[in-house]
């Protein structure tokens, strides 16, 4: 079955890498370039469009899910013009408002709309390994990122995910995460825990950025399969049991 699959946000650094890598993963379906959204033009995808107002609506209809990593108004523009077709969306997207994630959430109860703060597998895994330190809440925790120069929310989306993660966790108020702005760092997340007598450090580096690309796209070939609904790397890696 072959799947035409829609970029927006294609000429920012992870439209690129997904550009780069679509034709290399493999996923049960076949995912086909079909629509790219930006300000170059892909020789990698079927049609390019500078914006997504000016895309035919034959064009918009055939697309059968869409990928996303541009900003909250840019996920809200393509909410808006997908509307009608119930299209499916994988937005790895950060700096969203709660009040972004409820629109989010109740625009999901008419097509499969899937979020997350970081598309990394060994993210995934790296959180669900955080549960087992809830024996230690008496520890103090602090939580540490580092991403590159140009990256503008901080703390970053998956700082926030492991902020909310650890209190949930520990049940207890933790420190906001540091935020560090360095250099081209593609993302560093270290939680530290310490007590008089102990001290454990957990760390998760990305090594590029076509990690998170990969996983975007793995989740596009699932999302296809799904009902309407708000979905997450949970509902991904627990459904289908594949790290």
């Amino acid at each position: 079955m072959k799947i035409n699959l829609g970029l927006f946000g294609g000429s920012g650094k992870m439209g690129k890498s997904v550009e780069r890598i679509i034709t290399s993963v493999k996923t049960k379906h076949q995912l086909f370039p079909f629509l790219f959204i930006g300000k170059d033009t892909s020789d990698v995808f079927a049609f390019s469009a500078a914006n997504i107002k000016n895309v035919d609506v034959s064009v918009l209809e055939d697309i059968h899910v869409w990928i996303d990593f541009t900003s909250s108004n840019g996920l809200l523009e393509l909410l808006k013009f997908t509307e009608k077709y119930k299209t499916p969306i994988v937005s790895g997207s950060t700096g969203l408002s709660s009040q972004n994630l409820i629109n989010l959430k109740k625009a999901s109860k008419k097509r499969p709309l899937f979020w997350s703060s970081n598309m990394s597998p060994g993210l995934w895994a790296f959180r669900q390994a955080l549960k087992n330190l809830s024996s230690l809440s008496s520890f103090d925790i602090a939580i540490e990122e580092i991403h590159h120069n140009q990256k503008k929310d901080k703390p970053s989306g998956t700082a926030k995910t492991l902020h909310i993660d650890l209190e949930n966790i520990m049940n207890k108020k933790i420190e906001t995460p540091t935020s560090f702005r360095l250099g081209g760092v593609f993302g560093i997340h270290t939680i530290s825990m310490a007590s008089s007598n102990e001290i454990i450090k957990m760390e998760h580096q990305a090594l590029n950025r076509e990690v998170f690309a990969e996983g975007a796209l793995i989740a596009s070939d699932w999302l296809i399969t799904q009902k309407s609904g708000f979905y997450s790397m949970d509902n991904l890696y627990l459904s289908t049991h594949q790290i």
